[in-house]
């Protein structure tokens, strides 16, 4: 059966948090969590926590964003 998730997704960033598992001193960790079993490794897991915050936030700004007051004919009106 094939691996879904070979990886880390986070693998790829350029987190410090992540590089520092790359160090000689700390490939075990490395090896445990990045390639095998990522959804326990802690950093992943504040990772995963900021990017959805920043995502929350991404569409509340948005939402934000879309409630405009429009004037026409010296009436306001909501859009």
């Amino acid at each position: 059966m094939p691996c879904t998730d070979p990886h880390c997704p986070f693998l790829n960033r350029e987190d410090d948090r992540c590089a520092d598992h790359f160090q000689v001193t700390h490939l075990q960790h490395a090896f445990r969590y990045c390639f095998n079993n990522f959804k326990a490794c802690p950093t992943y897991l504040e990772l995963l926590v900021e990017r959805r915050v920043r995502q929350v936030q991404a569409n509340h700004a948005t939402v934000n964003v879309q409630a405009v007051q429009l004037t026409v004919a010296g009436q306001a009106h909501a859009a």
